[in-house]
């Protein structure tokens, strides 16, 4: 960039996005903690997470932002899910400690996590069902959350959801309780700004993304599939992804009528395609969990 000061023509350096590297020491001017960066401990599209250790010895987790797009836009980026992990702090969310820029590369500070749930699925005989309603009910609560506050996630899948075990400062050696976390507000927006356009993973698009003319507004109810997404793998104790085209007949909503009751009921009412039949909120669908069961739905012509 070319700035003009008094007649004469300054060239601004350029900002370049830089990777931290393994033991680097980097402080944060604004709280002045300082981090050591450890391993690379995960990525996603938009982010590399690097274990680190802050001046307190606390176990943290860094994302550092990638260089995509201007500096301007990942700068803006960082600030609004700075933002939101600051307005949205909840038990079940996971934790956000600092945020900051260093060598025009931007850092956020979370609290770490074990790992994704993605791992449960690699285990050998795995009973999802086991998991099902602790996770649940941990889950719901954060949407719920996020909704009541006005927000969206948008992409709920099991990478976005982390387990982490809580210990006891006072007794180290006691056996820790494990808890599951919704992570990652990359995407999230606010009820308004959500529509079509969002950046969202495509290998799970709700139907009304895909064709909202046909299965309805865009709306909080995206949450909701993606859980019934989520709970359908559980519920079947393996990965499961769907096609555009399997996700327009409605084959997830087919397949969570095969389940017993009451999870049935309430996972194909999450997943059905119009969005005004589907369930309305988490207080609704874990009200559906937690139903009695009921005989076996039979056969149905899936209109939804």
């Amino acid at each position: 960039m070319t700035i003009v000061t008094n007649q004469l023509l300054i060239e601004e350096p350029l900002k370049c996005v830089s990777q931290p590297a393994e033991g680097e020491v980097i402080t944060s001017l604004q709280t002045k903690n300082t981090y050591v960066i450890g391993q690379v401990i995960g990525e996603g599209s938009f982010s590399i997470v690097y274990s680190c250790l802050d001046s307190w010895n606390n176990e943290l987790a860094v994302k550092v932002l990638k260089p995509i797009g201007s500096y301007e836009k990942i700068k803006r980026d960082a600030e609004n899910e700075f933002l939101r992990l600051l307005q949205l702090r909840h038990p079940t969310i996971t934790f956000v400690y600092d945020a900051f820029e260093y060598r025009d590369t931007f850092y956020i500070v979370m609290e770490r996590c074990h790992g994704s749930i993605t791992e449960i699925f690699d285990l050998k005989n795995l009973n999802g069902m086991s998991w099902f309603m602790p996770m649940a009910k941990q889950l719901l609560q954060a949407v719920n959350y996020l909704h009541i506050n006005n927000y969206v996630h948008q992409d709920i899948h099991e990478g976005n959801v982390f387990s982490t075990f809580i210990g006891d400062e006072m007794i180290p050696s006691k056996e820790k309780i494990i808890q599951f976390k919704l992570g990652d507000l990359g995407v999230s927006k606010l009820l308004h700004e959500v529509n079509a356009a969002n950046t969202r993973a495509q290998w799970m698009l709700p139907p009304e993304v895909i064709n909202p003319q046909e299965y309805g507004p865009i709306d909080t109810r995206v949450d909701i599939y993606h859980l019934g997404l989520l709970f359908l793998q559980l519920a079947y104790s393996k990965r499961l992804q769907f096609t555009p085209q399997e996700t327009l007949e409605g084959k997830p909503r087919e397949m969570a009528l095969q389940l017993h009751s009451p999870f049935n009921f309430a996972l194909e009412k999450a997943l059905r395609r119009h969005v005004m039949y589907r369930t309305r909120n988490t207080m609704e669908l874990w009200r559906d969990l937690n139903a009695p069961a009921l005989p076996a739905l039979g056969n149905i012509v899936p209109l939804f």
